[in-house]
């Protein structure tokens, strides 16, 4: 039996695909337009994915259209599944997407799916799943940053790994033993897999999916002005999903940096960097999703405040804005969830989008009015639960 390390290296991922490039002024129809409505579009299977807020971000964005435009450039710096950007994208409520992680396999994946669908398509074809390939894959070590093969090995771990996680220590699905009712294979269906790698070709050869970055979220956000200056800023919007505010450490280790955990993530270090940023000093429009956890709102340091706190540096020189905070929960059924009422989770939304096109209703719910107390002292988050590793919410 392999034990599989708590992290194991991986290969950088190419930072881009092809850079900056001149964007269309038009897009061409996609080949298959069918695969736009496809339930599910993304060839992954993540911990936590949530593609139940899909259409949710869908409803901001078009509650906006008539104020802001359609967003020419929609930014998913966590990209992880990328089904949000898949499906904005392809269904039109986006012009264009822009997708970025910093974990290398990820990334490796997403670029290699994008630019040589073909390769990758006929490679899984060839690909045989069982117990020995996966030894194979999990000990497997990229020659290189521009190695195809590190796009195997993150599509066959993520299909055939317990709940889909490429790093840590689960295990194959039903086991060493495979005695369990679903096989290692059970997951990949290669004929759906397929489907969903050519529509992410297609997306990137009409130029719909612009580029692939193997970036941390800080770097993505500040080379969308160097590489897209044309695009007005208020017609570009970032959409940040990261890991979750218990459960970073053992579901996502590459989450924050494509090399290891960094130092400060296992005490909250990293998501308070993300609040402040974006608090301070987002030049963008952005929508941030996170599981519902108290502190979130409770903590200065996190998103307890009404509107964004620019520094006058920020302002005069960067043009950071004082937008407003809206704040809405958002109750779902996804994976990464245990024991009663499994997969019933409440999900955060902060969006400085204007509050007035908003929406409040039996979908996006307004917070609770805070209680009278004292704010939650300075803690980076609870203790992290017990992890039962999350089902899945798609094949």
């Amino acid at each position: 039996m392999i034990s599989a390390p708590a992290l194991f290296p991986v290969a950088s991922a190419p930072r881009a695909l092809r850079g900056p490039a001149p964007l269309q002024a038009s897009l061409p129809p996609l080949p298959e337009p069918r695969m736009a409505g496809m339930r599910y579009q993304s060839p992954l299977r993540y911990p936590g994915a949530k593609s139940g807020l899909t259409p949710v971000i869908a409803r901001l964005v078009e509650a906006n259209v008539t104020t802001l435009g359609r967003p020419e450039l929609f930014v998913e710096p966590f990209a992880g599944g990328a089904s949000t950007s898949l499906r904005l994208v392809g269904n039109g409520t986006v012009r264009r997407a822009l997708i970025s992680d910093a974990d290398p396999l990820v990334a490796r994946f997403w670029q290699v799916a994008a630019a040589d669908t073909d390769w990758l398509v006929d490679r899984m074809w060839d690909e045989p799943v069982t117990l020995e390939r996966w030894d194979y894959w999990r000990t497997y070590q990229p020659s290189g940053c521009d190695d195809r093969e590190a796009a195997v090995k993150c599509l066959f771990l993520n299909r055939t790994t317990f709940s889909g996680i490429l790093h840590g220590r689960a295990g194959p699905i039903g086991g060493r033993a495979q005695r369990s009712e679903h096989k290692i294979g059970c997951r990949f269906t290669k004929q759906s897999i397929e489907r969903r790698l050519r529509y992410a070709g297609d997306l990137y050869r009409t130029g719909r999916l612009v580029d692939v970055w193997c970036k941390d979220w800080s770097a993505t956000i500040a080379d969308i002005a160097e590489l897209y200056p044309p695009i007005p800023r208020d017609h570009v919007l970032v959409y940040l999903d990261p890991p979750y505010l218990d459960k970073s450490t053992r579901l996502y280790l590459r989450s924050f940096a494509p090399s290891s955990v960094p130092d400060g993530w296992r005490d909250g270090h990293e998501h308070y960097r993300l609040a402040g940023y974006l608090r301070t000093q987002m030049a963008y429009r952005w929508v941030l999703s996170y599981d519902h956890h108290p502190l979130l709102t409770d903590d200065a340091r996190l998103y307890a405040h009404g509107r964004m706190t620019p520094n006058h540096e920020s302002k005069t020189l960067l043009g950071v804005r004082e937008w407003r905070l809206s704040k809405r929960l958002v109750h779902l059924r996804y994976s990464a969830s245990s024991g009663p009422g499994r997969g019933d989770r409440t999900e955060l939304l902060v969006t400085t989008l204007p509050p007035n096109r908003v929406p409040t209703d039996e979908t996006l719910q307004p917070l609770k009015p805070p209680t009278a107390r004292e704010p939650v002292p300075a803690r980076a988050h609870a203790e992290p639960e017990t992890l039962r590793c999350p089902r899945m919410e798609h094949p």
